[in-house]
């Protein structure tokens, strides 16, 4: 990376992201295996409502997780390997990360207001996990599964703002190395008008070469008239 200062930075806030990505892939496809595995048969009630449940919460937390975690590899991979062209990978992976990170917190957040009228499983599981019944607390491991989808949910915050860190710090690097580049541009203006000067310095020399063809040229006309006034002073002579 062409900012040597931000190389340990850069790998740091990465692999943050990375952990807490995968964190939330983990809850979010752990609470997707217990529904598709107790939909069917349970005693809370899940079958009577098989379409209720708007899964795309979890769906979409697991999958926008996934492409970040992924990015964030590149993105940690071309600070090492010096073929690759780091600034450019860092700046594009870091783009597309916070587009996924900022989808992973809106879209959650408008499904979750659907509810009651349509639950996902974090608005359902915690409703259960608030209702006193006779026995006690509500069905058994909502409790959990409440956690862990509000786990999954609230983690995209830091994720979105660990991308933008990141995303910055590419940008700050991009505008660096265009602003020496402007300063490094006079020296290469002087290598030119050198160039200029010297090619102005040849030009000069032909020209000079020319003036003397043409001196030449012009002093031949002149050697031949003195050759016909002498041979006229001879025919006289011999006249």
């Amino acid at each position: 990376m062409a900012a040597a200062r931000l190389r340990t930075p850069t790998l740091a806030f990465a692999a943050l992201s990375i952990c807490l990505n995968l964190a939330i892939i983990g809850c979010a496809g752990r609470t997707l295996s217990v529904f598709n595995t107790q939909q069917s048969s349970n005693v809370w009630l899940l079958p009577l409502w098989p379409n209720h449940f708007d899964t795309r919460e979890l769906h979409a937390l697991a999958g926008t997780a996934t492409a970040i975690v992924v990015l964030n590899a590149v993105l940690i991979l071309s600070l090492f390997v010096h073929a690759l062209p780091a600034n450019l990978l860092i700046l594009a992976s870091s783009l597309l990360s916070t587009v996924c990170s900022l989808t992973a917190v809106i879209f959650p957040t408008l499904l979750n207001q659907h509810a009651p009228g349509r639950d996902t499983l974090q608005t359902w599981t915690c409703r259960w996990n608030r209702t006193t019944l006779d026995r006690g607390r509500g069905p058994s491991g909502f409790r959990t599964l409440c956690h862990e989808t509000r786990f999954a949910t609230y983690t995209t915050i830091p994720v979105l703002l660990l991308q933008l860190l990141l995303l910055g710090m590419a940008a700050h690097t991009l505008l660096t190395i265009g602003g020496r580049g402007a300063r490094n541009h006079p020296p290469q203006r002087l290598a030119s008008d050198t160039e200029k000067s010297t090619s102005q310095h040849e030009l000069g020399r032909v020209r000079g070469q020319s003036f003397d063809t043409t001196g030449k040229s012009e002093s031949s006309p002149r050697s031949q008239q003195e050759a016909l006034m002498e041979g006229a002073g001879k025919g006289v002579q011999f006249a």
